[in-house]
């Protein structure tokens, strides 16, 4: 019984009153004796996002354990989720000097960058704090993995800026370190927690790997076909940075394509042309590059959708099937 809808709302609905929890505890419960950095959380916490990570926690955990209410422990994998994802946010923005986020401005265009570096460290720490609380050996092992890969993703992708000279290995790596890591993290965190039959434990860190693979896949399209007033941030910004997403992977493969495509690549490693931007997202309009893309996140997707057949049927199942549709056709 998979909900067909394509309104994030709609999808969150069976966990929405646990969001709402969790909304408070982020603005509400984390104040930090210094009133500067405490506004700025505050202000962070208060912009939103889609809370997609602790919303597949707790569609996972109410699937997994129907008969049990979200308890405090499941809050707390919620918290550290999405602690982190906030944290890597402020952090990314610092590094591309970004200013622009879901449509608002960054906290490093309003304050200064030593504090706002401690704000994403303190929402690290709180983490950490949380998994201190919940004391399971295994899912503080899981989550330092993630940290690690956070770390070692954004150093790859800081060392390759501009670098032609890729596979799809690294693609695949550093996507999943990046963004897949924490996502499969947050799906499979409440089967660890409820110590779930190994099978049932598997089909969760398969559905959210591959969920967090095709959410990157699309998030790279959308670098280059969305537009900075729908996606709240500035169009072709991965391509302004020099990193080098999936369809530009495709186009490099293309012999009609490459050798034009890396003289441009060049030349934007030497100078921010707003021309040759746009020049590069022109060929890859032209290309197959952006339907390959699309393809190759649709495979992740039907295999995130398989990974959980094992789940028993439920309003909550139905909305992790719908949430896995919802990631493919997102234009934000």
């Amino acid at each position: 019984m998979q909900v067909k809808s394509q309104n994030l709302s709609e999808i969150l609905l069976p966990v929405q009153a646990e969001i709402n929890t969790l909304d408070s505890r982020l603005i509400n419960e984390i104040s930090p004796s210094s009133r500067a950095l405490c506004t700025i959380l505050q202000e962070i916490f208060k912009a939103g996002g889609k809370r997609l990570r602790p919303a597949l926690t707790f569609l996972f955990a109410k699937a997994l354990e129907p008969s049990k209410p979200v308890s405090e422990p499941i809050y707390l994998i919620s918290e550290i989720s999405e602690l982190i994802h906030t944290a890597s946010l402020v952090h990314d923005d610092i590094i591309d000097n970004s200013f622009l986020r879901r449509g608002k401005p960054t906290a490093n265009s309003k304050w200064d960058n030593a504090i706002t570096v401690i704000s994403g460290d303190f929402m690290f720490a709180r983490a950490a704090v949380n998994l201190g609380k919940l004391g399971v050996n295994e899912i503080t092992s899981l989550f330092a993995q993630v940290l690690e890969d956070l770390c070692d993703g954004e150093i790859r992708q800081v060392e390759k800026k501009f670098s032609t000279d890729l596979d799809w290995d690294y693609y695949y790596s550093k996507s999943h370190k990046k963004t897949g890591s924490l996502i499969q993290a947050a799906c499979v965190a409440p089967a660890i927690y409820y110590q779930c039959d190994p099978a049932v434990i598997q089909s969760c860190l398969v559905f959210g790997k591959n969920l967090g693979l095709a959410f990157q896949i699309i998030d790279d399209i959308l670098d280059f076909n969305s537009t900075t007033e729908v996606m709240g941030k500035p169009a072709l910004c991965d391509l302004r940075e020099g990193n080098i997403t999936i369809p530009l992977l495709y186009a490099l493969e293309d012999s009609r394509y490459s050798v034009e495509l890396k003289q441009k690549i060049e030349l934007l490693s030497n100078s921010l042309d707003i021309s040759v931007l746009e020049e590069v997202s022109m060929i890859l309009k032209e290309s197959s590059a952006i339907d390959k893309s699309f393809q190759k996140a649709q495979e992740l997707i039907n295999t995130a959708i398989e990974a959980i057949n094992i789940l028993p049927e439920s309003l909550e199942k139905s909305s992790l099937l719908a949430l896995a549709d919802f990631i493919i056709s997102r234009d934000q």
